[in-house]
């Protein structure tokens, strides 16, 4: 069986492009660390782009739940082509299920870098 050639690889590609649904990315679950800490639990989250404004911690109950939301929008003129327009949108949203020993009131998130540090305290007995 010949090689496929260069054209045939372009037609592969287009043909890819045109049939794909066009519709949203991929959904990814975003990775989440939750361990014990002396006076409780820290639970951690990667929020890459996003900034201290575009989050919203909130408890309910037992469900400790991060929301994320960032759009970013980008123009850029070019001489040959025009303008060009990018935009980019990023959601965050995570649920936790907290121990039944979770305060709801004991809670305190901190953004480093692109790490969400949410610290649960336990109930005082």
């Amino acid at each position: 069986m010949p090689l496929p050639s260069v054209l045939d690889q372009l037609d592969r590609l287009f043909d890819e492009l045109i049939h794909r649904p066009w519709g949203p990315a991929i959904r990814q679950v975003t990775p989440t660390e939750v361990r014990e800490v002396a006076d409780g639990w820290m639970v951690e989250l990667q929020v890459p782009g996003m900034r201290a404004q575009d989050l919203q911690v909130q408890v309910d109950g037992r469900k400790l739940t991060v929301r994320g939301h960032r759009r970013d929008e980008q123009e850029q003129t070019r001489r040959v082509t025009g303008r060009v327009r990018t935009q980019q949108e990023t959601v965050l949203h995570r649920t936790i299920t907290l121990p039944a020993e979770a305060d709801p009131e004991g809670v305190e998130a901190n953004l480093h870098g692109a790490t969400l540090s949410v610290h649960v305290r336990r109930r005082r007995r």
